[in-house]
């Protein structure tokens, strides 16, 4: 959420935010809400501040959901108790029909956020409070805290309700509709066999306005990759890897001629500057090359080609255990639990294309790397009614841990896919990624139809009696590309980028269970 707000709990007359911000308490501020609201609002602000430092594991970030449940309901409950107790008391309060009141529990909408802030104000009756409180300044700065919390809420919800409408009205109407003209994905189709038999490059590659404003720097997210590589047999791993990291740095990718530690670019900090590319090692494979913030424009996929080809000119090779991880920029998702609900729906009914637009091309046997490090997400049919329900972890498909913070950090990412040494493969699954993120929030996604998980084409065709590798033609090509058409056309607009996605179908195969 933003920059955040800090507490200093042993010396609460002064709280300082991180952009530099220090909270005091007014001469006449009043007292806080009672002492169990008290705790939850101190427990919801030491969770916010573990999340703006990236500390908060996912049960820590679900805790916090579940307390803005509680702090809903208890204030609703408080309310309806002080009026029975004295009808003369008039309070600014949270009525029955107040957004606080009903299913959701998301601090999305303005009026929910003034309710609530209205009763963060409510003045209780007089009382003893636990001494750990502190005196009546110290829990009004305490208080003022919270409250700046709420306006923080509401600034980005505001920011981020107009990027969503703009990005529903910038849309334009598909040129061309996969579903609706099957002779168009079938030219695309075939335009890429032909490729194929050509021996050329099946896959094209951009670098001019390669994801139709998806990924533009104004008006797009940004986006990063993460790309594990193992070192052919025979090469020195060691030297390899010192050969990459000198010739990442000699080529103004990097900085340093070295590489890092595990996870050392997330503990230093994302940066956009395009030599910001760390080499870092995993004891999965032998090494895995991070990218900056990247945003679609000529530079981002020059380097990207250039990265991939000083790893493969290295002995470096996309093994059939790596992975490739994008990781997409999600600040518009605002903890509206409907934008998580809308991409996890839509990922779960064309679970099985993807998986197989995620099997590296270059594979043998045509192979996904299995799932133990992607597992397939599980998504109730019926949604999620709060982000606490989604599940959010490392080895997932989909880990969205990273989205449940909200703030301009917030982002997703996409680990379904291989890992490749081919930028044209890695730029699709970029385009992919970045088009559901932008899908879900334009609530413009298609999730009709059953859910095609995981290993369903192989399993209709089976049950059909069509074998594996038996070219399908006619009405049983055409329900088979059916989920694929469906999902390009929610996600693109542009001819070009239907071909491209069409053409890394075209290399890939369905996967197993």
């Amino acid at each position: 959420m933003g920059s955040g707000s800090r507490i200093d709990h042993q010396h609460h007359l002064v709280a300082t935010t991180a952009a530099g911000t220090t909270i005091s308490a007014p001469s006449d501020a009043i007292s806080p809400p009672e002492d169990e609201h008290q705790e939850l609002v101190s427990r919801l602000l030491r969770l916010r501040s573990l999340m703006d430092e990236n500390n908060a594991p996912p049960e820590e970030v679900e805790e916090l959901d579940r307390i803005r449940q509680r702090l809903r309901d208890e204030f609703q409950g408080a309310l309806q108790q002080d009026v029975q107790d004295d009808p003369r008391e008039e309070y600014d309060y949270p009525s029955e029909a107040s957004p606080l009141a009903g299913t959701t529990d998301e601090l999305a909408s303005d009026e929910a956020i003034e309710a609530l802030r209205q009763a963060f104000n409510r003045v209780p009756a007089q009382r003893d409070l636990p001494p750990e409180w502190g005196s009546p300044e110290d829990r009004s700065v305490q208080r003022a805290a919270a409250q700046q919390v709420l306006d923080e809420v509401a600034a980005e919800h505001q920011a981020a309700a107009s990027l969503q409408e703009e990005a529903r009205e910038q849309w334009p109407p598909n040129e061309v509709s996969y579903t609706e003209d099957f002779d168009a994905f079938q030219r695309d189709y075939d335009a890429a066999r032909d490729r194929a038999e050509r021996g050329e490059q099946v896959v094209p590659y951009m670098t001019e306005n390669a994801t139709g404003g998806l990924g533009a720097r104004e008006g797009g997210r940004g986006f990063g990759v993460e790309i594990e590589f193992d070192i052919e047999p025979g090469v020195d791993r060691q030297q390899a890897i010192q050969n990459i990291a000198r010739e990442l740095r000699d080529a103004g990718l990097s900085r340093t001629a070295r590489q890092y530690g595990y996870h050392s670019q997330q503990s230093a900090g994302y940066t956009d500057e395009p030599n910001a590319w760390r080499l870092e090692s995993d004891c999965t494979v032998a090494g895995e090359l991070v990218s900056p913030i990247l945003y679609d424009e000529p530079q981002t996929w020059q380097n990207l080609a250039t990265a991939c080809e000083i790893i493969q000119r290295n002995g470096g090779r996309a093994s059939f255990g790596t992975g490739g991880h994008v990781h997409v920029g999600m600040h518009d998702f605002d903890h509206d639990v409907a934008n998580h609900t809308r991409l996890m729906q839509m990922y779960k009914a064309h679970e099985d294309v993807l998986y197989r637009l995620a099997q590296n091309p270059a594979s043998e046997g045509n192979q996904h790397r299995g799932t133990r490090w992607c597992n397939p997400n599980p998504v109730p049919s019926e949604g999620y009614s709060s982000i606490s329900q989604i599940s959010a972890r490392h080895g997932q498909a989909v880990n969205l841990y990273g989205a449940m913070r909200g703030g301009q950090s917030a982002h997703g990412e996409f680990r379904l896919w291989d890992g490749s040494l081919n930028p044209s493969v890695i730029q699709t699954q970029v385009k992919l990624s970045l088009g559901m993120a932008a899908a879900a929030v334009r609530q413009d996604t298609n999730a009709s139809g059953p859910r095609m998980e995981l290993g369903s084409h192989r399993e209709q065709r089976r049950q059909a009696g069509l074998g594996q590798r038996r070219r399908l033609s006619g009405d049983d090509w055409r329900t088979t590309t059916a989920n694929f058409r469906q999902l390009v056309d929610s996600l693109f607009q542009r001819p070009e980028d239907k071909a491209q996605a069409t053409a890394l179908f075209h290399e890939t195969r369905w996967q197993r269970r």
